[in-house]
């Protein structure tokens, strides 16, 4: 998924990392990216489970997001799922 991210045309800073939390530690994936948003942090998926087991990253955009903002992040989904077979959500606050 790191590999589809830094082909991504509007994506920079791309990494992956661990975050700690509630005890566990989980990966995630986060960029920048070149879009019209309003914030100004990292977009950050982290890994999620389901309860039926199901895994999935995860992003909560903050604030009050209309779609122009979030071209590039739909475009980072659209190539994990296709290239990647991976299932990726996208959250506002």
């Amino acid at each position: 998924m790191l590999k589809v991210l830094k082909t991504v045309p509007g994506v920079s800073e791309p990494r992956l990392g661990n975050a700690s939390s509630a005890g566990s530690t989980r990966p995630f994936l986060e960029y920048r990216a070149t879009e019209a948003s309003r914030w100004k942090q990292p977009t950050r998926f982290a890994l999620q489970r389901s309860p039926d087991g199901q895994v999935y990253f995860m992003a909560v955009l903050p604030g009050n997001v209309i779609p122009s903002d979030t071209h590039v992040t739909n475009v980072v989904v659209q190539r994990w799922k296709a290239q990647c077979g991976a299932d990726a959500t996208v959250l506002m606050e």
